[in-house]
């Protein structure tokens, strides 16, 4: 497949500019073609020929002299006057005089000039004394006599007698037969022929022959081409035209609105009026003849004028729940301006209306500029997605959001589990993903860095607590980690509670909300964390430091803010303390560590109240006073109220530590007491007094056992299983969305669901709709108003899929018996009628509970869906009622708001609204029309076989269309990449290519006159109805490449540089692109620009002084502000496919068009 040989058949299409057949006017020939003015003209010559009889009867002259004396007479002299061709035959002249061989022959062409100049000089002069003197048309054509005929006049009259005394004018007294004018003789003109009451300008010398031209032939040809005689002979005829002009509309003054006619003259112009009924009917000789053939012989007939619609939005009577509307039911669409008859349009089919409304519009995109971000719009019909007022003209908005504007969604997931019930301490927070074996989509991330990329939310005692989620991934990227800590200062995490946090979260567990941070450079795409299915989450707690516990002994409650005896006042060995805490005990834990400050003897047994009875949990020691926890372990039930006391009825959630010594028993102190009195020693003393000496141990103080301080750290976790059914409800892994949140858990009923990390988002874009005061099986009409042509042409219709939200957040595709999308893919305005599958639900949470919600879908090109103005419920559509007999027709556009009333009265609806103009109405069939449409017909067959089929069948099928080009074995094919690449060497493909009617049409830029794809798929349906099945058919937007130009330009002193600069651009525009301002030129395709061309063009402003360094650069294909493919600094520009249109450079991202440097400071 050649694809880079250009097709050889080289044309322009079809526009509606060229394509009637000129001989299929009415007016093409007319049997009679004369004016009112030749009437006039035509009966003076002929009154030379009649005699005039005097009132005695005898031959006294002719009738000239009465047929020429009125005004209209003079006027019409003047307005035929046709300096057209007068400088046609001033051309003519010159070219002879330029061959002539001899200097008689150059001498009497160049004569013949003088003869025209002054035979119109005293034309003019005649007719002008003529004029009534009274007459106020005098002082008009005496006023442009004096600006513009007098002074080139005096110029010519003294280059004539120059002329003459330098012999180059010719004496003989000969005419040109070939003049457009019967002349005179130039010898026989004077300055005085042109009436005593001008007061003549002095004449001009300008014009001196050099004295080396000796040969009155090169003479001549030296004056002709000389500018100053060319500028006087120029001013005349343009004076000429200027007073054929104003003797126009003179003219037409008089026949209409002259009350000072002769008599005898009002009569003959009265006959040439009523003339004029005769001529008209003789002038509809083509006609009849077009009828006779078309009508009468083939039968043909006009297509009758097709009925115009529109769309009614209504409201019930607060009182009434619905109401049926019967097709049929007529409303007043006001008079029609024409015929001032009432209109009156009647319902389509039957409409039940009901209560239901549209309460919330919320989009979501996947937007690829730099990267995959998933964006959102919390108020879709907003200008930012955000709420922010819509600035366009006709209110309209983007249906996925505008990627511009709208703002990275806020989105991930959340772990609702009461490990994360942490009031106090250093807490770490592990959340382990572990995905299905084999992905590799997270190898990559292990390298990046750890923070940044998620933030994370707590529920937090006052608010939610923000902390930044640090987050890895093994070396073989199946597991990705995230890492939260709390520090000492940071506060209590408690269960979701509503009046603080806010979010309608239905849980009664504390709550991580772990965010994807899409403003990172070093953010994941958002599809990468969709990619692969999760098996499990794993939650891991630890936590150092908690004094928040419930002490007690076998003697009561312990007051740990103060040093406290854990085991009581002499507790002996197997004494119990009692450690209590909602807080761990709720959870699985897996590790112990006490802190209590010093070393006591306990005997490292850990037993735990389960159901009343104490069970050993320790495990194994790891380190001091650190232990793993045994399987014995039962985590209590949830409870996230205070600490209470160890009662006789506590079935859970305490711990005990026995102590393994009697060494603070009372006995151990009263035995050592006891020994200590059995070791007294009595002796008598040996001095003279009788003295006893008593010897005692020393008695020591009751032990006690008493600790400073007492902390608990631990360790726990909890897994949630996803790829089995989770039995515990504790442990709850949920899905963010933008709108809202679900969980995400195994469906035993669909048990090959995958779960991802976040929410999966398989469309590039989608519409939530959110509907209230409505029920299931309750059918609503939705009003979908587009705004048109605003999809992006150059993408192809991408199809549309309605969703609505069942029970369990799952979203179910519309069966096609619930919904009927009038809408074409969203790219035309419509009525959706939607039925409410009895399924739907009002009670989810992925997006705001309370309302139904469908959700309209697109897979990718979000921008090739048309944006939106309005969607709203309870819609009707009506039809215009035509009736011949009373000659009621569609004849224009009804304006948005005229349908208010039915016409008959309705009590159960209490507003009627027609929110836009109606549509889809075609007038009747003019004559004109018919016989271009007949030709056509009768030519191609209806059939497309030719180019030239395809043209017209087209244009006649599709007013909207300006011009068609058809493209003969030429198509698109895929590319690798997935672009399309068009191909002019592809047999069996036909590529036709549209441009649309851009004329008052606000929603079509002129520079780019893109079809929209609406039009272009309906298009494409008409065609393949009318050609060969083996056709394969291309309805394309054409290719706009653009031209761009770089240089410097130097503007004349004084003037406001930044202001003509924007001027060039604006005149640059204009010249490359002729079509957006002038609606007489059409767009054609083809041509070239030549770079010497458009650099005269700039150098011929009037502000420019000088240009260097000028370079013309052809932009072939671009993708935003990145050229593709372009050719620099080029002498020509030539489009390089069949489907190219040449046009100006302007870039919509960066608002550069031409590259203007000035002043100019280059050294070219």
């Amino acid at each position: 497949m050649a694809c880079n040989e250009k097709n050889p058949l080289e044309r322009e299409g079809t526009s509606i500019l060229n394509r009637m057949l000129s001989a299929l006017a009415t007016s093409f020939v007319k049997p009679d073609e004369r004016e009112a003015a030749d009437m006039v003209l035509f009966m003076r010559r002929y009154s030379a020929y009649l005699n005039y009889y005097n009132s005695s009867n005898v031959l006294d002259g002719d009738w000239e002299p009465l047929m020429k004396m009125d005004i209209s007479v003079t006027l019409a002299v003047l307005m035929r006057l046709d300096a057209h061709k007068c400088s046609d035959y001033k051309k003519l002249v010159y070219k002879k005089i330029r061959i002539s061989g001899t200097d008689t022959e150059a001498q009497k062409q160049f004569t013949y000039i003088f003869d025209l100049s002054f035979s119109l000089l005293k034309i003019v002069a005649e007719q002008y004394h003529l004029l009534p003197e009274t007459s106020e048309f005098k002082q008009e054509i005496e006023t442009i006599i004096k600006s513009k005929v007098l002074l080139p006049a005096v110029n010519l009259k003294k280059l004539f007698d120059d002329f003459k005394t330098n012999d180059l004018i010719n004496n003989t007294l000969i005419t040109d037969s070939e003049s457009p004018i019967n002349t005179i003789q130039s010898n026989s003109f004077n300055l005085s022929d042109l009436g005593a009451e001008w007061t003549l300008p002095t004449a001009i010398q300008g014009l001196t022959i050099p004295a080396s031209l000796t040969v009155p032939r090169s003479k001549i040809i030296y004056i002709i081409n000389h500018n100053f005689f060319n500028a006087q002979v120029e001013a005349l005829l343009k004076a000429i035209s200027t007073l054929a002009e104003k003797a126009h509309i003179l003219f037409d003054t008089t026949l209409d609105n002259f009350p000072s006619h002769t008599p005898h003259y009002a009569l003959v112009l009265s006959f040439i009026k009523l003339f004029g009924f005769a001529q008209n009917e003789l002038n509809k000789y083509t006609q009849h003849h077009l009828d006779f053939y078309y009508k009468d012989v083939l039968q043909l007939t006009n297509k009758k004028a097709i009925a115009d619609s529109a769309h009614l939005l209504m409201e019930l009577q607060k009182p009434v729940p619905k109401y049926l509307l019967t097709a049929g039911t007529l409303f007043r669409g006001g008079k029609d301006k024409t015929t001032g008859k009432e209109l009156s349009y009647a319902l389509s089919q039957d409409v039940v209306l009901n209560k239901a409304k549209v309460e919330k519009l919320q989009s979501i995109q996947i937007t690829n500029d730099t990267k995959e971000i998933l964006a959102a719009s919390s108020i879709a019909n907003s200008e930012d997605g955000q709420g922010a007022k819509l600035t366009s003209i006709d209110n309209s908005w983007f249906t996925f959001g505008d990627p511009e504007k709208i703002s990275p969604a806020v989105t991930g997931f959340a772990i609702a589990t009461n490990l994360l019930f942490l009031n106090e301490g250093t807490r770490t927070i592990t959340i382990t993903v572990n995905f299905v074996a084999g992905t590799n989509s997270f190898v990559g991330a292990s390298t990046l860095p750890i923070g940044g990329l998620f933030t994370g939310k707590l529920s937090g005692l006052k608010d939610w607590h923000n902390t930044d989620a640090q987050v890895q991934a093994n070396s073989a990227g199946n597991t990705l980690t995230f890492l939260l800590t709390l520090s000492p200062d940071d506060p209590a995490i408690i269960p979701y509670t509503e009046s603080i946090h806010k979010e309608n979260i239905e849980t009664d567990l504390p709550v991580l909300k772990i965010y994807l941070n899409q403003s990172s450079a070093f953010s994941f795409p958002y599809r990468l964390l969709t990619n692969d299915q999760i098996s499990s989450i794993k939650v891991e707690v630890e936590v150092n430091g908690v004094r928040n516990l419930e002490l007690s002994s076998e003697t009561g409650t312990i007051d740990a803010a103060k040093p406290f005896k854990p085991y009581g006042e002499f507790p002996v060995s197997g004494a119990s303390f009692y450690i209590g805490s909602k807080e761990i005990f709720q959870k699985s834990i897996n590790e112990l560590r006490f802190e209590f400050g010093e070393t006591i003897p306990y005997s490292g047994e850990i037993e735990y109240l389960r159901q009343g009875k104490w069970i050993d949990i320790r495990g194994n020691s790891l380190g001091t006073d650190t232990y793993t926890i045994n399987s014995n372990f039962v985590a209590a039930k949830k409870d996230f109220t205070q600490n209470e006391p160890l009662t006789a009825t506590t079935l859970e959630g305490f711990i005990r530590l026995l102590l393994a010594s009697n060494e603070y028993s009372k006995s151990t102190y009263l035995s050592n007491v006891k020994a200590q009195i059995d070791n007294t020693t009595i002796s008598q003393s040996t001095t003279s007094a009788t003295t006893y000496e008593i010897t005692t141990g020393e008695i020591a103080s009751p032990p006690e056992l008493t600790l400073p301080s007492f902390s608990i750290s631990y360790k726990a976790f909890a897994s949630i299983p996803l790829s089995s059914v989770n039995t515990n409800s504790n442990h709850h892994f949920l899905h963010l969305t933008p709108f809202g949140y679900y969980e995400a858990a195994f469906d035993p009923l669909s048990p090959s669901k995958k779960i991802s990390l976040v929410t999966e988002m398989p469309n590039d874009g989608e519409l939530y709709v959110g509907l209230n005061n409505t029920e299931p099986e309750e059918v609503v009409n939705l009003l979908l108003q587009v705004a048109d042509g605003s999809s992006n042409p150059l993408k192809n219709e991408e199809t549309i899929t309605w969703y609505y939200l069942s029970k369990g957040n799952l979203w179910k595709e519309f069966e096609s018996k619930y919904i009927i999308d009038r809408t074409h893919n969203l790219t035309q305005s419509g009525i959706v009628t939607v039925t409410l599958p009895i399924d739907i639900s009002n009670e989810n949470t992925a997006l705001q509970k309370g309302l139904y919600w469908l959700k309209v879908t697109v897979k990718q090109n979000p921008d090739a869906v048309c944006k939106l103005i309005l969607v709203q419920a309870q819609a009707a559509l009506v039809q215009l009622v035509q009736n011949e007999t009373k000659q009621i027709e569609f004849s224009q556009i009804l304006p948005a708001g005229t349908i208010s009333k039915p016409v008959t009265g309705i009590s159960e609806i209490k507003n009627i609204t027609q929110p836009f103009d109606s549509f889809g109405g075609r007038t009747r069939e003019t004559d004109e029309h018919f016989y271009t449409r007949v030709s056509e017909r009768l030519r191609h067959k209806q059939r497309g076989i030719t180019i030239w089929d395809y043209e017209h069948i087209v244009l006649e099928a599709f007013p909207q269309i300006s011009k068609v080009k058809c493209i003969n074995h030429a198509g698109f094919y895929t590319a690798g990449d997935g672009s399309e690449v068009f191909c002019e060497n592809y047999p069996g493909h036909v590529s036709v290519i549209t441009i649309p009617d851009f004329r008052n049409k606000s929603g079509i830029n002129p520079l780019r006159p893109y079809t929209p794809i609406g039009t272009i798929i309906n298009i494409d349906e008409y065609l393949h109805k009318l050609i060969s099945p083996f056709v394969k058919l291309h309805v394309k937007n054409p290719q706009f490449e653009e031209v761009q130009f770089e240089f410097s330009v130097t503007f004349h002193e004084h003037l406001d540089e930044g202001f003509y600069r924007q001027m060039l651009e604006k005149e640059i525009e204009r010249n490359l692109t002729p079509w957006a301002f002038d609606s007489t030129k059409e767009v054609t395709f083809g041509g070239k620009i030549i770079k010497s061309a458009v650099l005269n063009f700039i150098e011929e402003r009037a502000y420019v002084d000088f240009v260097t360094c000028f370079k013309m650069h052809h932009i072939i294909t671009r993708n935003g502000a990145t050229h593709i493919t372009e050719k620099r600094d080029v002498e020509v520009a030539v489009p390089s496919t069949a489907r190219s249109l040449l046009v100006s450079y302007y870039n919509e991202i960066t608002k550069i068009k031409h590259l203007i440097n000035s002043p100019a400071t280059c050294e070219c």
